[in-house]
């Protein structure tokens, strides 16, 4: 059967095989995303994109680009508002740095909304 992907052995692949492959295109994914982030880091640069504020944060892309819509998490809209738009963000490594040495200095939890609000610490 031609177009079709098979195993080693001549078979269709199983769906087990298929879910380990995603898996581990996701965690490389996401380890490149960091290591992205990282290099960022360490070279100063002022911004992060979303996945790549979400990995320095651990927490997954969505929660934070919920977070951002909300007004809960500083971020800076890049693309004009239309219908539809899921919007083009970044992420000041400020804000990112500034709960993080928060959160190490008080000890205690900071809340990320208290950065994105008017006045806010960020």
């Amino acid at each position: 059967m031609q177009g079709q992907a098979t195993s080693s052995h001549g078979a269709p692949p199983t769906i087990e095989a298929i879910e380990m492959r995603a898996g581990h295109a996701r965690r490389a994914r996401g380890e490149r995303i960091l290591q992205s982030a990282l290099r960022k880091r360490a070279l100063g640069v002022p911004t992060y994109t979303v996945p790549e504020a979400a990995a320095l944060l651990s927490r997954s892309q969505e929660y934070l680009y919920r977070q951002i819509k909300a007004d809960a998490f500083p971020a800076i809209d890049m693309a004009p508002r239309r219908r539809g738009h899921r919007g083009d963000y970044t992420v000041p490594a400020k804000a990112v740095e500034a709960m993080l040495d928060a959160a190490t200095t008080s000890g205690g939890v900071v809340y990320a909304a208290e950065f994105g609000a008017p006045g806010g610490a960020a």
